[in-house]
């Protein structure tokens, strides 16, 4: 008996070998035994890719080569051709055929939808690729836009805040804000600040760091998943509820001085400024700002040399109440993603695995400037302050798309057409604010005198286009 126990033991060790050997088959083929490979890579430039990723990359794998392609011209093209960048961009990476494509979110789930990346979740499984460690949601919503699969990585993202003055809530008695706040609940947090100063003093509850009226009411809008465009991207879908109730929130917080705004007049050119100073003078009680941000606040004495040291803190931005886990302001950088065509994915996987690694989260930690790493443990604080309002909440599937469609797809807007929607609204809300238009009345005018524009702009775009063939 205890000779049949060691036999059926010896059998079980040489079927696991053999398990080993034939049934596991790698995802992708090694590297040479020097470590060689090339790489083609999409980068905005030479130099900022060696700088950010390149060089710490050569260190780990010193005999793969580098060609990046850098995406400048892509913008060129759009002015010449009058199309969309996404439009641009899905050529360009046709036309140049890279091992390793940056794209955006939306490029990202057109590319998956032609069958142009490699589906990473064979190679992750077998190489026990740490997926754990990314921020709540990340993973999820990269498969979602990938159909179900993995076909890319992010390694990093941007997200916005409410940034506090602690000393102003403390002196008025004011409580401060909390996480997951909805932006009823915060406008009427800010408006307790509304009649405190005057003049000079006026002091104001929020603002946005660019404190412009149309941003601060798109903010409002962003919670809201609501859209500028019909669903077909054909034209401007504004007189709705969703559009009304942002409008009526906006314009009170504005006439009741809950907010501060740099202006209420209509601009020949849309040009978005820093318009910190308010807060960092102790004039603004909060601000809606991004991770960037958190540099200037970290070095006050650099960006307001004539302002008084802020004791600042921050919660997460405003959530919609329907579901208060989901942040609109939480949008991921680039995507990083190997090519289905590509001859030498090994080495691409490589590059990607490095990039989304816990090494350069690591190492992006520690020289923070503003952009988070997505995986959580790498950023657990700075100064001291909990990072936790940045990665508290999953990124909305409809993250900072207001003028895009539901499915990703970006809309060909024409040049200078944004400009002049902005002004409209602009337009409408000092009318509200100054005049009592109601917000039936502001939102039917915007959708009527936007789509006449938009058709304006549409037609003068045509006929560059037909001009320039010619």
């Amino acid at each position: 008996m205890k000779k049949k126990w060691k036999v059926s033991i010896l059998l079980l060790a040489v079927i696991s070998l053999l398990g080993g050997c034939f049934g596991g088959k790698p995802a992708l083929e090694e590297l040479d035994s020097e470590g060689k490979g090339k790489i083609k890579v999409l980068y905005y430039d030479e130099g900022s890719f060696y700088s950010e990723y390149g060089n710490h990359f050569n260190l780990k794998y010193p005999n793969i080569e580098f060609e990046v392609i850098s995406t400048g011209s892509i913008y060129e093209n759009m002015r010449e051709n009058g199309t969309s960048y996404e439009e641009e961009y899905l050529k360009f990476v046709e036309k140049h055929k890279p091992d390793v494509i940056m794209t955006s979110s939306d490029s990202f789930e057109k590319l998956v939808q032609e069958g142009k990346l490699y589906n990473l979740d064979t190679v992750i499984e077998q190489e026990k690729f740490d997926l754990d460690g990314y921020m709540p949601g990340l993973v999820e919503l990269l498969r979602e836009r990938g159909g179900g699969s993995l076909y890319g990585l992010a390694p990093y993202f941007n997200a916005s805040v409410v940034y506090y003055n602690a000393d102003l809530f403390r002196e008025y008695q004011i409580d401060p804000p909390r996480n997951q706040m909805s932006w009823k609940e915060l406008l009427e947090l800010s408006s307790r600040f509304g009649g405190l100063g005057s003049g000079d003093d006026q002091i104001y509850g929020l603002a946005d760091e660019f404190g412009q009226a149309d941003r601060m009411l798109f903010n409002v809008a962003l919670s809201s998943s609501l859209r500028v465009f019909d669903a077909k991207g054909e034209k401007i879908t504004f007189n709705t509820d969703g559009w009304k109730e942002a409008m009526e929130l906006t314009a009170k917080a504005i006439r009741d001085k809950a907010i501060y705004t740099a202006s209420l007049e209509p601009e020949k050119e849309k040009m978005y400024y820093l318009q910190t100073e308010q807060f960092f003078k102790g004039k603004v009680a909060m601000i809606l700002g991004s991770s960037w941000l958190m540099s200037n606040l970290r070095n006050q004495a650099v960006f307001a040399s004539d302002s008084e040291e802020i004791n600042w803190d921050f919660v997460t931005a405003p959530v919609d109440p329907a579901v208060p886990e989901e942040s609109a302001f939480t949008m991921l950088s680039s995507i990083y993603a190997i090519a289905a065509d590509s001859p030498n994915k090994r080495a691409a996987w490589e590059f990607v695995k490095f990039v989304n690694g816990p090494e350069m989260a690591k190492a992006a930690s520690r020289s923070f400037r503003g952009e988070l790493p997505t995986r959580a443990d790498a950023m657990k604080e700075v100064d001291g302050k909990s990072m936790e309002p940045f990665y508290m909440l999953r990124p909305k599937a409809s993250s900072g798309s207001l003028w895009g469609l539901w499915g990703g797809t970006s809309v060909n807007i024409p040049d200078g057409f944004r400009t002049t929607f902005s002004n409209i609204i602009i337009k409408e809300l000092k009318a509200m604010v100054e005049n009592g238009k109601s917000a039936e009345e502001a939102v039917a005018a915007i959708e009527t005198e936007g789509n006449a524009a938009l058709h304006k702009a549409r037609e003068a775009a045509k006929a560059k286009e037909q001009s320039g063939k010619k």
